[in-house]
């Protein structure tokens, strides 16, 4: 273990073991994205750790050099998923998906591993009538999924839960995992404990953002402490198999700037949709799983965070007044990366309860609610979360209404005035 919250340093990667890493994006010393301060000067305090990317040449994972302990990112997390309308449709849809895909009876046990406040769970409950376990290792999380009815293992994803688990509740139909398994450190242990926790037809549904998109348009902010991987589906095929398990059934989904559902059960208990080949033969197809992507793609980066920071500079020396929608964490890795604080942007607007009245890690920026856009509004309003640009913008109407206009910082910098569409 080394000093501050690195537990690990990776010389092989997390997937196939394999040495040849390949260092393709180093975006300097970053404060942990989620780690809000209680004052401007305690933000900008923080301790910073080097956020760099490696590429596997063996089985194309790609991966953060370090490994910050888990229980400094997790045991106390101010995102809230039930906050995200967005994510709550998302759940709904995926809910009446899977009852047909699975066949989820009513009474049918669903874990859902790492699954914040019980949002999705809640959701399940309602729409299919099925039981539910959540599984998260946030205190002040799980003591709201409990007060709305979800229970609740108050833990990260292990052996020992996944047995607890089939002692107390039985076995699993489904174990859902959306939006976590890119934070994990131990993916051999995390899928291995799904499989003997599952019911024999059951399934794991992995749903991650997918690499693919986090290359073609430049999510670099997507890189952050928690987001351990940046995952294809050719390397997520090769773990499910060293596990014997398959992966037996692949979906795109927009949600996050592109991700992809990943069906996992166990050898020959499902049929393999043709997906799956798809999917891992364009990945091949387009380049994926050769170094040079991404060695180009640095470049792409390095040239898009030049022209946000002269854009938005720019129009700061022209008088305007600059503010930031949605306190993320990918919004805190862009904020670092332009190396943007107060003098620049003057608040980020945030609609999570435990966010307000904070400040940004790293920046120092002021985390108010949105009552400020009607009592004190910028003239651009940055949307750090663009991935729910149409959400946002939707819901600040009235802002828009009186002239305010938004910017839009990935793919490319792009401002958006009052009437035009996100797209």
């Amino acid at each position: 273990m080394t000093s501050g919250g690195i537990i690990r340093e990776i010389n092989h990667c997390r997937i196939c073991g394999g040495d040849k890493l390949v260092k393709y994006l180093d975006l300097g010393m970053m404060p942990l994205a989620n780690n809000l301060a209680d004052s401007a000067a305690e933000a900008k305090a923080m301790q910073r750790y080097p956020m760099q990317v490696l590429y596997c040449r063996d089985c194309s994972l790609s991966q953060l050099s370090v490994v910050i302990d888990p229980r400094e990112l997790f045991s106390k997390y101010a995102y809230r998923s039930s906050i995200n309308r967005a994510y709550l449709h998302h759940c709904r849809e995926m809910a009446l998906s899977v009852r047909n895909s699975l066949g989820l009876r009513e009474g049918d046990l669903v874990v859902d591993i790492a699954g914040n406040d019980g949002a999705l769970l809640s959701v399940f409950k309602d729409e299919l009538g099925v039981r539910a376990v959540n599984v998260d290792p946030a205190e002040n999380l799980a003591e709201i999924a409990e007060a709305a009815g979800v229970p609740t293992i108050t833990s990260f994803w292990t052996a020992d839960v996944a047995k607890q688990i089939v002692s107390e509740y039985g076995r699993p139909k489904l174990i859902t995992a959306t939006n976590v398994f890119a934070h994990v450190d131990n993916l051999r242990n995390f899928v291995a404990a799904a499989k003997d926790c599952l019911d024999d037809d059951g399934a794991l549904m992995l749903e991650f953002p997918y690499g693919v998109d986090f290359i073609e348009h430049r999510e670099f902010d997507t890189i952050y402490f928690e987001h351990l991987s940046y995952i294809l589906l050719q390397p997520t095929k090769r773990l499910a198999e060293d596990l014997d398990m398959q992966v037996f059934d692949v979906q795109k989904q927009a949600i996050h700037g592109g991700s992809v559902r990943v069906f996992i059960g166990k050898q020959d208990a499902h049929e393999v949709s043709p997906s799956v080949a798809e999917f891992i033969t364009k990945e091949a197809a387009d380049g994926y799983h050769d170094v040079a992507v991404y060695e180009n793609w640095k470049k792409e980066i390095r040239a898009l965070i030049y022209d946000l920071v002269s854009q938005i500079s720019n129009l700061k020396k022209n008088g305007a007044k600059i503010a930031g929608f949605a306190a993320s964490a990918k919004g805190n890795t862009l904020l670092n990366a332009c190396q943007f604080d107060s003098s620049t942007i003057d608040y980020i607007v945030d609609d999570t309860p435990e966010k307000i009245g904070r400040f940004s890690p790293g920046t120092g920026i002021p985390i108010v609610d949105r009552t400020v856009l009607t009592n004190d509004p910028p003239d651009y309003l940055v949307i750090l979360a663009w991935n729910f640009a149409d959400v946002i913008i939707a819901s600040t109407s009235e802002y828009s209404g009186k002239g305010g206009k938004y910017i839009i910082p990935i793919p490319a910098f792009k401002i958006i005035g009052p009437g035009d569409a996100s797209e």
